[in-house]
């Protein structure tokens, strides 16, 4: 099962923002949100119900928030709540997210609006817990509540990165000259928060940059396979090899996202109209109805038989009363369930060697399924010692193994390829 995320993007819309500064043809916010559309859009694709993220607006001209009642928390606004993004919420963040007239808003409050926001919604649940701070630090922060809101991300587990316009960062070789004192004060307080509450602080410039490096989907391994590699009949011959293994899937098929099907709703047009989309709100997609005047399709299925008395030659009957059949030609077969489980081919999880092949004499072209990955057994030293013998035999002598494969009871035979694969720090 896939880990619970809730990330919550504080952007900062200020006035400043609009600046072109070092020779940039893009503004400050409009390079800024480079990152976060990234961020954004491959949290869309993902479709996933727990990756949570909001988006806080900071130095706005409004102000809506949990704690807008207080004068220090005006010119915050909550353009995305902490749920699941989808495209008709970006579509409304690329026209929120604009410069604001104002300079007025503090990235401390802002911090805390974040905060309260991933505290009311993961409460105790497990939840991987993030606030990503983008500002230029041109506008004043108040820090005499940093203690506490550092002592407060460390007990709620929320990971703070802070990634700045034109930030100074040695580390990466960036250096802002004539920069205002302001600003400098505010970078220095900001690198100290992060400091202390073990976050991430960095300029904005390697983050864009670092965007064009491919995304790695990290995933929980589960076992194909968990059982016995044997090269002969342990149970008759004590010769036999039986080595403790586990199989993983080492590539995966990447397939197109699915679409759903829509017909614009009876209240919106009079004739209906098939198309697919994804731009479905969560809550509304869940009542069968989109918030562009889409509802979802649903299907029916009934089964008719011929019969001469019935209104039009055919009547329903119920999926119980049929039988399974095969078509052989253009005649229906029926086969009984009690005929089926006689050529039933009965069968028990396997992993069996049957032979052996030259590397030479197998070509690329005759792989018909994907790769997988055969390693022993965890904690087992015996397992892990005889299947490392066993790949370097087959390395030495460059040589497949060819094995029959059942990966649980009554599952049909495969014939697999084993293909040793000897690197620095793995063999399987």
């Amino acid at each position: 099962m896939s880990q619970k995320e809730a990330t919550v993007y504080i952007v900062d819309c200020g006035q400043s923002m609009a600046k072109r500064d070092h020779g940039r043809q893009q503004t400050n916010l409009e390079w800024s949100l480079e990152y976060v559309w990234d961020k954004l859009t491959a949290t869309v694709a993902t479709a996933r119900k727990t990756l949570l993220a909001g988006v806080i607006g900071l130095r706005t001209d409004g102000t809506k928030n949990l704690l807008d009642e207080e004068e220090e928390y005006a010119n915050i606004t909550v353009f995305q709540e902490l749920s699941q993004v989808l495209m008709p919420q970006m579509r409304q963040l690329r026209k929120d997210l604009v410069p604001s007239s104002t300079d007025s808003g503090d990235a401390i409050s802002a911090l805390v609006v974040a905060i309260q926001m991933i505290s009311n919604t993961c409460k105790k649940l497990a939840y991987s817990r993030k606030i990503v701070l983008m500002t230029d630090a041109c506008g004043a922060m108040q820090t005499d509540d940093l203690p506490s809101i550092t002592q407060k991300l460390k007990d709620d587990g929320i990971e703070l990165v802070v990634l700045g316009v034109d930030f100074d960062d040695a580390e990466y070789g960036f250096k802002e000259e004539n920069k205002d004192p302001v600003k400098r004060e505010n970078e220095a307080v900001l690198e100290q928060l992060c400091k202390d509450c073990d976050g991430i602080y960095g300029t904005l410039m390697q983050a864009v940059d670092e965007l064009s490096i491919p995304r790695v989907k990290t995933v929980k391994p589960v076992p194909s396979y968990r059982g016995h590699l044997t090269l002969g009949n342990p149970e008759d011959y004590d010769t036999a090899l039986s080595i403790d293994v586990e199989r993983y899937p080492k590539t995966m098929k990447a397939s197109a996202p699915s679409a759903s099907s829509f017909v614009i709703r009876s209240n919106m047009a009079t004739a209906e109209a098939t198309q697919s989309t994804q731009s479905l709100d969560g809550d509304e997609a869940q009542n069968g109805a989109a918030a562009d005047g889409l509802a979802s399709i649903k299907n029916a299925r009934t089964y008719q038989v011929v019969d001469e008395n019935a209104p039009g030659g055919k009547k329903d009957v119920d999926r119980d009363e049929l039988a399974n059949g095969y078509e052989y030609g253009r005649t229906a077969v029926h086969i009984s369930e009690s005929d089926q489980n006689v050529v039933l081919y009965e069968t028990t999880a396997s992993f069996d060697i049957i032979g052996f092949v030259n590397a030479t004499q197998y070509q690329r072209y005759l792989d018909m399924s994907r790769a997988n990955v055969v390693v022993a057994m965890k904690n087992n030293d015996k397992a892990s010692m005889a299947l490392s013998s066993f790949i370097n035999a087959l390395f030495e002598l460059e040589s497949y193994a060819v094995a029959r494969f059942v990966a649980k009871d009554n599952r049909e035979p495969r014939i697999l390829l084993l293909a040793p694969n000897v690197e620095q720090d793995l063999e399987c």
